[in-house]
């Protein structure tokens, strides 16, 4: 039970690291090893600094190391009261710890730093009115430039995610570029070399860019 508690404070910082870093990916196992080594690293610093306060607050109804140390399980048995909260004092000051470092290490991110993968990013933060216009260039073919209609948010684990460009539709071949009658376009992800956005007017967008 007590070997459980203490792994509390390592899932509190796997918590608060997920929310900083949505989108990361880790496995299952690796998580776990997180959580134990934070927690264990945590918990044993927080008893070490209760071991050199514990004589000055044993008063207040807390473990006094010197006399678990002359009477040992003797001690314990007769002050359960003290056992409970000095447990419960250790546990909150790794619990409080696992919290400022996650904020420390987390919270400094770079601004350009957004949660989530960077294939969703690029299509968001479009103002209101404006919409995306897409230049992508095709690993073995032409440039391919339209509007955004809507495009695949699947994980990168996933597999090919798709974006579908809409009328105007533009295509360059050896520097010729021509405007298509197509509707719509679907484009694979692994078909992509490159991709470039620009916000451009909506009522505009028949014109071109």
């Amino acid at each position: 039970m007590l070997a459980v508690l203490g792994l509390l404070p390592g899932w509190i910082f796997l918590v608060k690291r997920e929310k900083h870093l949505r989108g990361a990916t880790r496995s299952g196992f690796g998580e776990l090893l997180q959580v134990a080594a934070v927690g264990a690293g945590l918990t044993g610093t927080a008893l070490l600094i209760w071991s050199i306060f514990s004589e000055p607050i044993a008063p207040l109804g807390f473990v006094s190391l010197n006399e678990l140390a002359a009477s040992g399980g003797t001690y314990l048995a007769a002050h359960p009261r003290h056992v409970i909260s000095t447990l419960a004092l250790v546990l909150s000051a790794a619990c409080l710890f696992a919290l400022l470092l996650a904020t420390y290490k987390y919270q400094s991110l770079h601004d350009a730093y957004k949660p989530g993968s960077s294939w969703e990013q690029a299509f968001s933060g479009v103002p209101q009115g404006k919409g995306l216009w897409l230049g992508i260039q095709l690993r073995e073919g032409p440039l391919v430039e339209g509007v955004l209609h809507s495009f695949d948010i699947a994980e990168a684990s996933d597999g090919n995610r798709d974006v579908v460009l809409r009328h105007p539709i533009y295509v360059t071949i050896n520097d010729a570029r021509g405007i298509t009658e197509l509707d719509r376009l679907v484009i694979s992800s692994e078909q992509m070399q490159y991709m470039s956005a620009i916000h451009i007017e909506l009522a505009s967008e028949n014109s071109g860019v």
